[in-house]
């Protein structure tokens, strides 16, 4: 290959694959299909392979071209990536930053990291996905969040991110006030319980299963990562669940909560995540080191 392909035919093959079909990519790029059909031959020639198979069902990718949507995809994005933030350095107070978190981080250090960051980003546009680190990786993976923030145990394929300590939480029991167990100071005395859980197979609730730190079970546990479902089962239904102490006292609701008696609950390590080879933007970075702050100043325990 003696040239590398152009970045017009990078979006036109990404249309393409997008759309399903040369049609659909011309009309959504607004160019004729002879113009489309012609920037694939271009690129192909230029890669010196096939990438797409036109046959009575429609196209189909090529092994290689599965294989180079892959890498052409991250390209994209990086390209995006290095384009914002030379707008962020330019402008200084605008930019886009994506994070992800659990529930624990939502009701305590976000609304003041939230305020802080917009006070240096008055222009700034901030996205937040609320989930189980599980859950958030995908999306850190394809380039959709800057980093996560999460419970990252042994079992985690995290060799492609960097991996960076925050805080450590500690977790208890949680329950309604007048709940028949309220007053429960042992394990075995759970074993009847109704429990809503996270919906996840890995970090400190998996940890928790897998260490059979928790009692066996008559009923199997209901999993959401909706900390409003979770919160309503508790409240209505008699639910009992797992939440950090920092979190026993969410939306003013200290008065009908309560935490159990019972300590053998190891602690969380939450860590913040990102990839090691997408460097963060200018605005993720500074997002990153208010995060780091409020983190340290807050009581976790």
């Amino acid at each position: 290959m003696r040239y590398l392909p152009k970045l017009q035919q990078l979006k036109v093959f990404q249309q393409v694959i997008r759309s399903g079909s040369i049609r659909g990519a011309a009309r959504a790029l607004g160019l004729s299909q002879p113009a489309v059909s012609r920037t694939l031959r271009e690129l192909e020639q230029t890669l010196e392979t096939r990438l797409i198979v036109r046959g009575n069902q429609g196209m189909t990718l090529t092994e290689t071209g599965r294989a180079f949507s892959q890498r052409m995809q991250f390209i994209l994005e990086e390209l995006e990536r290095a384009a914002d933030e030379i707008r962020q350095i330019d402008q200084f107070s605008q930019g886009a930053v994506a994070m992800g978190f659990s529930s624990l981080l939502a009701v305590t250090v976000f609304p003041a990291l939230n305020d802080a960051f917009k006070a240096q980003f008055p222009q700034s546009t901030l996205l937040v996905k609320e989930g189980q680190l599980s859950m958030l990786l995908p999306a850190l993976r394809e380039g959709r969040l800057d980093f996560a923030v999460g419970t990252a145990g042994p079992g985690f394929p995290l060799d492609d991110l960097v991996r960076e300590p925050l805080f450590n939480a500690s977790f208890g029991i949680i329950a309604r006030k007048g709940h028949p167990l309220a007053e429960a100071t042992t394990f075995d005395a759970l074993q009847n319980a109704r429990w809503v859980l996270p919906e996840t197979d890995m970090g400190y609730y998996q940890q928790l299963a897998v260490n059979e730190l928790l009692p066996p079970l008559a009923q199997t546990p209901l999993r959401t990562d909706s900390m409003i479902s979770g919160l309503s089962l508790v409240l209505a239904s008699d639910y009992l669940t797992i939440v950090a102490r920092a979190m026993q006292a969410p939306f003013g609701l200290q008065d009908q909560l309560c935490m159990l008696n019972i300590d053998s609950l190891p602690q969380a390590e939450y860590h913040v995540l990102y990839s090691q080879k997408s460097p963060l933007t200018f605005a993720a970075r500074r997002l990153l080191d208010l995060l780091r702050q409020h983190c340290q100043a807050y009581h976790w325990h």
